[in-house]
């Protein structure tokens, strides 16, 4: 194969060939992932690298494209065409969990069945609860948390309208940050150079130059093999024993709550607590960060956590941690918002002001052109807002409420970005913001009925954010030098988007109907309850403005300030401010001790070693993500007929 010719084939895309395939998969990771989490066999698709697309392409690359090679020099998929496979199989694992769907279905079941005399709900909320929002039918709810028999019937047509509106909210917003990663991509990509961590996975899954071998350079690596090897061993061990208890495991969570019995050092395992999880993909990921990324992603929670211990110990009531978080992230919007100036400048002179023979620079390498890029997102986010107020926000809660979700949205992405965290949790919803902010007396009751709501699709739980994924994406076709624009890769994704969203329509409602809500993993379901009780709560318990949680605000914002400050004033200065902007949550409480531990082993290989040992690694502890997330899919494949759920591997 000639120069040309390797060239042509290796920007190829045989859509007959790739689309098949990938959407076939599509379907299959969106139907499991309902069964296998709902169910509570462990988390397929739930995070920014999620295990059944790690499996999927894994598969594509060890077993389908050496195959294939046999048959000549281009049978095999090229790496255009397993770009986009990944940047599709990615995109639709936004859908069906955390990022939009999974909270919906109890949401829109719980108002009517959990009603009662007792909690006054039809007299305090349903009055201010538009009807189309909800399901009413009883016969239909009672189907829903209890179950149907072998012969009933699902009524899909009751569940279509308010499952299709929330469904349309949701990737009406889909629509705009995947638009506003694109406008994005320019500075976060070539100017501030972030590192894209998670990008490094799919760059090798997907690099396609096998030439005379079966694989590509990098997994014929013999230190790559033993990291793959050494972490399908432990998970295969570990996976076992969950079968043969009387097989020996190998122990990657060690407990210290019996450490920390009394006041005030139970402050550390209570909350967010500290945890001592080992996750071996964690570990690799972290290789990849900047030093001081890595520093400040456990040393920044274990400084949220001594905090706890001193406000325990001393009874402070006016300092929060979980409200230092939200003075951090609004400090860190408005600064990276002023650091993108310039680029968001000329992007806007580009789309208003130039014409089309008179631009300020070229955007033809871009995924799409800056104007349909900027229509794209302000229809988005007018249909969103649009739509909210229909639902009975009030016109200047909903400018606000899309304003902190685009803030909330781009700091997740800001953090897979610089760090990749596998999960974020940004630490607080708009309800508690804007509670603690204004009060429950101004947000008025339909406001907070609404806001209550606050697990579908909002960024607080953004461990799949179709934001991070889109700009992720991107990234990784500048990594192969191919061009996401020729390979319309924002439409194919958006495509991927609205499969996944069918089908998870249908096959989570499927699942729910034929085990019944109430014998399912019961922490889904309590959202739709919880969140009436809590609407009820500050309906019959109106607050004022929190002084003291927005004084916690402050102080956040203030220590943000002072760590962007010295990051940008001083070079030797070591901790990052993301670290700060995660705060005290669910994703550092899990990733804070393996990342600790992938810390200290590059910060010995590079002082021993160097920057050569450094790159040398490199291949093995890519083999420790790629083999903790196959063994780990395997088993969560195998819960399908063993009924034995995994959750050992990433990131539980």
């Amino acid at each position: 194969m000639d120069t040309n010719t390797k060239i042509d084939f290796f920007n190829s895309v045989r859509y007959h060939r790739i689309l098949p395939i990938t959407l076939t998969w599509i379907i299959l990771q969106t139907c499991l992932y309902g069964y296998i989490h709902l169910n509570g066999f462990g988390q397929f698709i739930a995070n920014h690298l999620p295990v059944g697309s790690v499996f999927f392409l894994a598969l594509l690359s060890f077993v389908v494209n050496p195959c294939l090679a046999q048959f000549g020099k281009s049978a095999h998929f090229s790496t255009a065409e397993l770009t986009l496979s990944w940047a599709m199989v990615t995109a639709a694992a936004s859908v069906p969990g955390y990022g939009l769907m999974e909270f919906i279905f109890p949401y829109v079941a719980a108002p009517v069945y959990f009603s009662t005399p007792e909690n006054q709900w039809s007299e305090l909320i349903f009055p201010h609860l538009k009807s189309w929002l909800y399901v009413s039918d009883r016969s239909a709810l009672d189907k829903f948390w209890i179950g149907i028999g072998r012969y009933d019937l699902i009524p899909w047509s009751i569940w279509f309208k308010p499952v299709f509106i929330a469904t349309i909210f949701g990737l009406s917003f889909f629509l705009s940050v995947c638009c506003w990663a694109v406008i994005l991509r320019h500075h976060w990509v070539d100017k501030v150079r972030y590192t894209f961590p998670l990008v490094q996975v799919g760059a090798n899954l997907t690099q396609a130059d096998i030439g005379q071998y079966k694989f590509q350079p990098f997994f014929r690596n013999r230190l790559f093999i033993f990291g793959l090897a050494l972490a399908s061993m432990i998970h295969l061990i570990r996976g076992l024993h969950s079968f043969y208890p009387f097989l020996p495991s190998i122990p990657l969570d060690y407990p210290i709550r019996h450490l920390f019995p009394n006041k005030p050092w139970r402050s550390i395992v209570e909350g967010w607590p500290l945890l001592f999880r080992l996750r071996l993909s964690v570990v690799g990921i972290t290789y990849f960060l900047l030093p001081d990324v890595a520093v400040s992603i456990w040393f920044f929670f274990l400084f949220y956590k001594i905090q706890e211990v001193v406000i325990s110990a001393f009874s402070i009531n006016r300092v929060n941690t979980q409200q230092q978080v939200m003075g951090a992230v609004l400090v860190l919007a408005l600064v990276s918002a002023w650091q993108a100036r310039r680029h968001l400048y000329s992007v806007w002179r580009n789309i208003f002001i130039s014409t089309i023979h008179k631009r300020l620079f070229n955007d033809d390498d871009e995924p799409l052109s800056y104007r349909t890029a900027a229509l794209g997102m302000i229809s988005g986010f007018l249909f969103m807002g649009g739509l909210g107020v229909a639902m009975g926000l009030s016109v200047w809660m909903a400018l606000l409420f899309v304003l902190l979700m685009w803030i909330l949205a781009t700091t997740a992405a800001w953090h897979v970005s610089n760090a990749g965290c596998l999960l974020v949790n940004v630490g607080f919803t708009p309800f508690n913001f804007f509670r603690m902010i204004f009060g429950s007396r101004i947000l008025g009751v339909q406001n907070l009925i609404l806001l209550s709501f606050d697990r579908s699709s909002i960024p607080n739980w953004s461990s799949q954010s179709l934001m991070a994924y889109s700009i992720q994406n991107f990234r990784l076709v500048n990594v192969h030098q191919l061009s996401s624009r020729k390979m319309r890769l924002p439409h194919w994704m958006l495509i991927a988007v609205v499969i996944s969203a069918i089908v998870t329509f249908f096959s989570t409602l499927t699942w729910i109907h034929h085990r019944g809500a109430i014998n399912l993993t019961p922490w889904i379901f309590n959202v739709g309850p919880g969140a009436m009780r809590r609407a009820v709560g500050e309906i019959l318990n109106p607050s004022t403005p929190n002084f003291s949680g927005i004084l916690s605000a402050g102080v956040g914002g203030g220590i943000m300030s002072l760590l962007l400050f010295m990051r940008q004033r001083f070079l030797w200065w070591p901790l990052h401010p993301l670290g700060y902007a995660l705060g005290v949550t669910w994703a550092p409480s899990r990733l804070w001790f393996s990342t600790l531990i992938g810390w200290a082993i590059k910060f010995l290989i590079l002082r021993i070693g160097g920057f050569r040992a450094f790159q040398r690694g490199q291949p093995f502890f890519l083999g420790l993500i790629i083999g903790e997330y196959f063994m780990t899919a395997i088993w969560q494949i195998s819960a399908l007929k063993t009924g034995i759920g995994y959750w050992g591997g990433p990131p539980s």
